[in-house]
């Protein structure tokens, strides 16, 4: 790793006990780690105070891990309570229990508020640089603490806080406190260095656009670069003023009648389509999370006809009494169960006892997503988009080729070339989604420009479905995502019907298909058409090969040899990979690519593998539960963010949960609990008795996933289900 950063940067971290309070910082090369503590048995606050001063004047800043929510706060109120003791013949005190107090109203706080508890940034005294914001940890989906990240940038030694919260602590712990602040101290610093292209890119913007993004995560960049850009358009079209201050302007919906939403150039052939289409038309929506998902089959219309459903049950019993096994339901009871589902029906099953009775159970049929069958293939219409897969392995032949299609911009330019907007906003919101497109394309690839122009784009569509973003109209959203799923299904039906092409796969914006080489020109006629229609542009490859377990699980393979690997098949260098992504066993997949692509025995490959980094797993438990290890029938304590590799020795990793009631007794759930392991917290702990059948396991079903070749028949679609289920 090359040490990248910014002269005059601090890397800090804070630890608070009731008796101890700590402050670490290094400089950015790594040089000068400096500690300072303030307990019952020193007080270096005027050290402490004389180390911020240089910082401030060197205009230096700080940079920590959640620091904006916590540590700098803290910091602030030591800075806060020496200018008002400045100037006077007072000294500053400040104690240890304090600053602990403060610290806990802050997490208390932050529980209760989704905000946090940032300080204004024009109160800010030394500039914060808060790496937790940058990468967008504080998404709840993407949400990753500093030892998780200790994990994944592959740190010798991963260490958790070494004492319980709240503990006084005795001057030998202290000790061992400071040891672990400096720890935590190294470890952002490395993580600093592997941020600098993302704080470059940032310092970069910050200067050519003229508003500070410093702690800003990428969709927060594009959205306030979209927002100043249209406010510079049409001054106070995004917020207006108001008595207490600005507020957003939106367009909110007490409902939205879909078939105002959908282009008129939609039309299908395919009764299938036509189906999906009529049936899109005649709705009429008040919110837009799960309404095209679990859909009774009188909801479905003629969609039902082609659609893939499941049977729900539910066993009819005696109201007043439910061990009454002799119960008829009534006509009136089956009446009731009729106004919830109209076309369900009666099951009957012979008990064994008493001899001669019955058991009465309702069924009717669901669609779990929107969906229709077409060939084979089922296309699921879902709020996010379009998604359908074949399962299995698909190869290009020299009669048969794989061709791939993905719309260019997908959500800019559905917008752009429809001239749909959030009614607010009006056609200057597609001036300048255009402008910003067309500034994007003149600018170099790899440039901060193109970068923020790309995350610009990108960010409108999610935002305008926030309930706090001046972007907001869902009608919008509903135009954008129906007639999206639409016009793809337009570009497949005349691939379908007029090139004898098969649907292989897809998802949101495009789709792979198979289709004899001879009929290339018609089905590039056809796109092009599609492309005239839609005033969208297509982009395509070729693949020689594609292994799908599912939409979001495969590998593909373009002639050129480039490889795609998503999902379960996704490796990559671990500081490539995505770091709130779970790193663990890389082997596995490195081993099954050897194998499907390369023809390399996948077993093989796994007993040979050298570098022990790939066959770490990890496991994360929440404070109020406990981590152990079970060997010879002794619990021995763990970290709570653990470490660990299957092995020939060792133990059972064990979860101890809190009691569900009080005075109940605790919960135990076992971790890959079929296998012994060992815990690695620190790499040099490990040895090479790894239990490779764990990993070869694991490889074989991914393989299997994919192994039954359906280059020449429809094969298995992906997460169909239509076995029964009961209530």
């Amino acid at each position: 790793m090359e040490k990248k950063f910014f002269e005059g940067d601090w890397v800090f971290d804070i630890e608070t006990f009731p008796n101890t309070f700590t402050f670490a910082a290094v400089y950015c090369n790594g040089n000068g780690m400096r500690v300072f503590e303030i307990s019952d048995r020193k007080n270096e606050v005027e050290e402490l105070l004389e180390f911020f001063r240089k910082v401030k004047s060197s205009g230096h800043r700080f940079v920590g891990f959640n620091n904006n929510n916590f540590d700098y706060p803290v910091i602030h109120y030591i800075l806060q309570k020496a200018r008002k003791v400045h100037g006077t013949d007072k000294k500053l005190k400040i104690t240890a229990k304090e600053l602990y107090d403060v610290a806990m109203k802050l997490i208390n706080s932050s529980k209760e508020n989704k905000f946090g508890s940032a300080i204004k940034e024009k109160d800010v005294i030394i500039p914060q640089v808060d790496l937790f914001k940058v990468h967008h940890f504080d998404n709840k989906a993407r949400s990753t603490s500093l030892k998780m990240l200790e994990y994944n940038m592959r740190s010798t030694n991963i260490e958790d806080l070494p004492f319980p919260v709240g503990k006084v602590l005795t001057d030998a712990e202290k000790d061992v406190l400071i040891k672990y602040n400096k720890h935590d101290v190294s470890e952002t610093l490395k993580f600093y260095w592997y941020s600098y292209e993302n704080l470059k890119l940032r310092a970069d913007l910050t200067e050519q656009f003229g508003f500070d993004c410093t702690n800003f995560n990428d969709t927060k960049i594009g959205k306030e670069l979209f927002i100043r850009t249209l406010e510079k358009e049409a001054p106070g079209s995004c917020y207006m003023k108001t008595e207490y201050g600005r507020d957003v302007r939106q367009t909110k919906r007490d409902k939205i009648v879909i078939k105002d939403c959908l282009f008129p150039y939609i039309k299908f052939d395919r009764s299938e389509f036509q189906a999906v289409h009529k049936w899109f038309q005649d709705q009429v929506i008040t919110e837009t999370k799960g309404v095209f998902s679990d859909l009774m089959e009188h909801q479905l219309g003629d969609v039902a006809k082609y659609a893939e459903m499941v049977v729900k049950k539910k066993k009819l019993s005696d109201p007043e009494d439910k061990k009454n096994k002799r119960y008829v339901p009534s006509e009136e009871r089956i009446a009731e169960c009729k106004k919830e589902q109209p076309l369900g029906w009666i099951e009957e099953k012979e008990l064994k006892s008493p001899k001669g009775t019955k058991s009465y159970y309702w069924c009717w049929n669901i669609a779990e997503t929107l969906n229709v069958v077409i060939n084979g293939f089922r296309y699921d219409y879902g709020v996010g988009g379009i998604h359908g897969a074949t399962q299995g392995t698909i190869r290009s032949t020299e009669k048969r080729k794989i061709r791939t299609l993905d719309v260019a911009s997908y959500y800019p330019n559905m917008a752009i070339a429809n001239q749909i907007y959030p009614e607010h906003l009006g056609k200057t919101f597609c001036k300048v989604y255009s402008d910003l497109y067309q500034e994007r394309k003149r600018q170099p690839k790899g440039s901060a420009a193109n970068a923020a122009l790309k995350l610009a784009l990108n960010g409108v569509y999610g935002d305008s479905n926030n309930e706090f973003s001046p972007l907001l109209d869902p009608a919008y959203t509903m135009s954008i995502t129906i007639g999206g799923q639409l016009s793809l299904c337009m570009l497949m039906e005349k691939l379908i019907d007029n090139c004898n092409a098969r649907i292989i796969m897809c998802n949101t914006d495009g789709f792979e298909y198979i289709v004899d080489v001879e009929q290339f020109e018609e089905a590039d006629k056809w796109v092009k058409w599609w492309e005239g229609v839609t005033k969208l542009e297509m982009e395509g490859d070729t693949y020689s090969q594609m292994f799908i377990r599912d939409v979001n699980n495969y590998i593909s393979v373009t002639e050129s040899g480039k490889v795609k690997l998503k999902g379960a098949y996704e490796f990559m260098d671990f500081d490539k990979l995505g770091w709130h992504k779970n790193h663990s066993a890389m082997v596995i997949p490195m081993a099954v690519k050897a194998h499907l692509i390369d023809g390399v025995d996948f077993e093989e490959f796994i007993r040979l593998h050298e570098n022990k980094f790939d066959f770490m797993l990890r496991t994360k438990v929440p404070r109020s539960s406990r981590l152990v290890i079970v060997e010879d029938g002794e619990d021995i304590p763990q970290q709570n963010i653990c470490r660990y590799y299957p092995a020939k020795e060792g133990g059972k990793l064990i979860k101890i949960m809190p009691p569900l009631v009080e005075g109940g007794e605790v919960r135990r759930l076992g971790i890959d609990t079929d296998w012994n392991v060992k815990t690695c917290n620190n790499i040099n702990d490990f040895s090479w008795g790894v239990d490779y059948k764990y990993y070869i396991d694991q490889a074989a079903k991914l393989i299997e996933a994919v192994s039954e070749d359906v280059t020449d028949k429809q094969g298995k679609n992906c997460g169909r289900s239509t076995e029964s289920d009961s209530e």
